[in-house]
């Protein structure tokens, strides 16, 4: 049977200020004072929760989602219309980013900035909850898998949407470049949960002994989303996105090799011994690129050893038996020569490949009622400069649980940093 080792590179999730909502808004009845009061227990509820990615996902939706759904009254007035709603502007959201930690922390005086961050911080939580479940056995029961599955293609929907939805309705916000809401970096993130929870996919082909020409044409597949994501990151400053490209990298080529190597089983299977020669040289040339990024990554700061881990032991075994076959077959009964040519791989899956899943922002609370908005009194501010919390700045790392992939041993394990 095939394990399910899987390798995973997470960054580190985002860090934010304390925030009050009370501070410029003026509620003056019950109704929104207890809005207020809700966001800020809901708020931080969610921070406390996602430093923890044993938890069940249907906890950190629901907290989610009351979480939204009273903070869109922030964006939109409850009657409804094309107008911001008049708290938009009133309170300031302070954020780290994934790729610079708290070195940079970036201030918006927007709820839609924080509507973006925190579906953001979101995201990430579901894709360290799929690292952990797949930590936790090298075959993983049919629940499981399901879980590991489902998570990372919410997390791709959750991105994909903050990227074509939420950040479009910023307005003049200045963002460093190697921010969370800058479009590559939501789009390297995208394609990383793509081509993860296929990994999932494939995983699952393997062990029901697919034909080895889906199989190969799903691990294309894989690989290019990979490729994608790494193509993102070509821009931006290489010492703050390098070891997550080199991710992408190994992982691009790590399922390159598998697609060749199934390729050429396909190619055996057809008694076409000059292409199966062919692909299953291949199939080891690019096995030792992904030797290479493995490498690489291992020497950048905070990462384990990926080379030594089994997800890439297993690679190596692969290719070796592949080979092996191809060779010997070709040897006993074929007696032919590689091919001159590499024929290309199938680029469209009869199945197995999806979407990501669609993400719906949940709808405006009830409590936010016309009467608790109009409660609000903001113009009791109107001219006052914002006064900023001396403390606003001070934004920590946040503490989260490590994670180890895949049960590797204990020097070659990789952890969150």
């Amino acid at each position: 049977m095939q394990t399910v080792n899987h390798w995973f590179h997470r960054n580190p999730l985002k860090s934010t200020a304390i925030v009050s909502f009370d501070h410029r808004t003026s509620p003056s009845n019950t109704d929104a004072m207890q809005i207020c009061h809700q966001l800020r227990q809901l708020r931080l509820e969610l921070l406390q929760s996602i430093c923890n990615p044993m938890l069940e996902t249907v906890n950190i939706r629901d907290t989610f989602d009351k979480y939204i759904s009273l903070l869109t009254g922030f964006i939109t007035p409850p009657e409804g219309g094309t107008d911001d709603s008049k708290l938009r502007y009133t309170t300031k959201f302070y954020w780290s980013d994934s790729l610079t930690k708290t070195d940079t922390i970036t201030d918006v005086q927007d709820a839609q900035f924080e509507i973006c961050c925190m579906t953001l911080n979101i995201a990430m939580w579901y894709t360290k909850h799929a690292a952990y479940v797949a930590s936790k056995s090298s075959t993983p029961s049919d629940k499981d898998a399901l879980d590991i599955h489902k998570s990372l293609r919410t997390a791709a929907g959750m991105f994909k949407h903050v990227m074509d939805v939420e950040v479009r309705k910023l307005h003049d916000v200045k963002l460093p470049a190697c921010s969370d809401v800058n479009d590559k970096v939501l789009a390297a993130y995208y394609y990383s949960c793509l081509g993860e929870f296929h990994e999932v996919t494939v995983a699952r082909a393997m062990n029901a002994k697919q034909d080895s020409a889906l199989i190969s044409s799903i691990s294309n597949q894989i690989a290019q989303y990979f490729e994608m994501g790494g193509q993102q990151l070509s821009s931006l400053d290489e010492k703050n996105v390098g070891q997550w490209r080199m991710y992408f990298g190994l992982k691009s080529k790590f399922y390159l090799a598998e697609a060749r190597a199934y390729q050429a089983l396909d190619f055996l299977k057809k008694n076409d011994a000059p292409n199966a020669l062919k692909a299953a040289e291949e199939a080891s040339k690019v096995q030792q690129q992904a030797a290479s990024f493995c490498e690489q990554y291992s020497k950048t700061k905070g990462a384990g050893s990926p080379q030594r881990h089994p997800f890439f032991l297993q690679l190596d075994s692969l290719i070796r038996r592949v080979q092996s076959t191809v060779e010997f077959e070709n040897n006993v009964i074929h007696h032919k020569r590689a091919a001159a040519e590499l024929l290309p791989l199938d680029t469209n899956p009869t199945h197995g490949i999806l979407p990501a899943e669609e993400y719906i922002p949940a709808k405006l609370n009830s409590l936010f009622t016309p009467d608790a908005y109009r409660a609000f009194d903001i113009g009791r501010n109107v001219g006052k400069p914002y006064k900023e919390d001396k403390h606003a700045r001070d934004v920590k790392e946040v503490r989260e649980m490590p994670i180890p992939q895949g049960m590797p041993t204990s020097d070659s394990a990789c952890t969150i940093a």
